[in-house]
């Protein structure tokens, strides 16, 4: 059963997320080496410590890249995959973040301002949250960086915290599929990606 926000007895202090196998979650409120490190090891964890330097070296280059610039953008969590999927490397990954909106925000006004952002999408309803989701494709811009280098899809999810509308959750996806943004695997990530926020759920207690 669905809870909506006018029946929580308080602001929710958390959340969860169901994850598939091989997908882990890094808080993004720990020391930027201690969360790289983390990651890093969890994608190396069947291998010896001193195995493939070079290729951890890269691969810690990149995470570090990826996780800096999350946490730029306000992150709290980094999910991603750290186990091939059938022998392929998922190249895929969301964060979830935080933002407040300015001046005094009711229920009223929070759906009103999720219409808006829903204005290139659609509204959805994440845990008896009204927010939105909108789905894009952004090009590649080398001058952001290796992350940025490739053309990649996103999806954005933005919804008010209940019984605190002036406080707002956003989960964005992104994948630069296996040849372009827009081929079969990032549909099927995308479609992964939707059915892990469907499990979405407040922590109240």
């Amino acid at each position: 059963m669905v809870t909506t926000a006018t029946t929580l007895p308080a602001v929710p202090h958390g959340y969860t997320i169901l994850l598939p196998p091989g997908w882990i979650r890094v808080s993004l409120l720990q020391p930027l080496d201690k969360a790289v490190k983390d990651i890093t090891d969890r994608m190396f964890a069947r291998l010896q410590r001193d195995a493939f330097p070079v290729e951890r070296r890269k691969i810690e280059e990149t995470v570090r890249e990826t996780v800096q610039k999350a946490k730029a953008d306000n992150g709290i969590d980094l999910y991603l995959p750290v186990e091939e999927l059938h022998g392929v490397t998922v190249a895929a990954s969301f964060i979830v973040g935080g933002l407040s909106m300015q001046g005094e925000v009711d229920a009223l006004a929070a759906l009103t301002v999720s219409g808006r952002l829903a204005a290139d999408g659609s509204l959805v309803d994440v845990d008896g949250s009204v927010g939105a989701r909108v789905e894009r494709i952004q090009a590649a811009d080398p001058a952001r960086g290796a992350v940025a280098d490739v053309a990649t899809r996103h999806v954005d999810y933005a919804f008010p915290i209940p019984n605190d509308d002036r406080r707002w959750l956003t989960v964005t996806f992104s994948t630069p599929g296996g040849t372009a943004p827009d081929d079969r695997l990032a549909d099927l990530l995308v479609e992964l990606f939707d059915a892990m926020m469907s499990t979405f759920a407040w922590k109240t207690r």
